[in-house]
């Protein structure tokens, strides 16, 4: 489930997995694959000089063509691109199933396609501000230590966790290297 993360841009914004299946992270109005997500991290932080670079997102401009996850989660309402998702994978019967899947890169090809028709694949700049100490991400302005949190909710697998306690290992390397970074991003390490 995406929680609310503040924002220096924006306020308080929903970010984290939305669908246990699929490892598809919402960011507000970008979504970014986990995988990739966490790969732009692993270079990050071998790379503590970088000042800005771009990378590729998918964004959806209109907010209802997201769609409404508590009604997608409950079964009432599948509209937007959540509403698609859950058709695809919905939320399980049982509460105990509610865990997120390290396998979810499995369902990249189903997501991507889903995801077509109502969202642009954009290039975003990403800037590092190590005076400020704040990282954006397009039009999102995080402080060091709230980037750092989101860090750690990737790592837990959000807020029901990983299926059997386990990040997968593309979540686990990030961390690693992470952890022994020099980057001012991360230093001092919080994870």
């Amino acid at each position: 489930m995406p929680i609310s993360f503040s924002s220096k841009s924006h306020g308080p914004i929903p970010v984290g997995f939305f669908n246990i299946e699929t490892d598809l992270l919402l960011m507000d109005r970008y979504f970014i694959f986990s995988t990739d997500f966490c790969a732009w991290v692993i270079e990050w932080a071998d790379r503590p000089n970088l000042n800005r670079e771009e990378r590729g997102v998918y964004a959806i401009q209109n907010t209802d063509m997201i769609g409404n996850l508590t009604g997608a989660i409950y079964g009432f309402e599948y509209t937007g691109f959540i509403g698609e998702v859950y058709k695809l994978f919905p939320f399980p019967e049982n509460p105990s199933g509610f865990k997120q899947k390290p396998y979810g890169t499995i369902n990249r090809q189903a997501i991507e396609t889903a995801i077509q028709p109502f969202a642009l694949q954009l290039k975003i700049p990403i800037t590092f501000s190590p005076v400020d100490h704040t990282i954006g991400l397009g039009d999102y302005i995080f402080t060091k230590k709230v980037f750092q949190e989101i860090i750690k909710y990737v790592d837990a697998g959000g807020m029901p966790g990983w299926l059997n306690g386990k990040a997968p290992d593309y979540v686990s390397m990030m961390t690693e290297q992470v952890a022994v970074s020099q980057h001012w991003l991360f230093c001092p390490k919080r994870l």
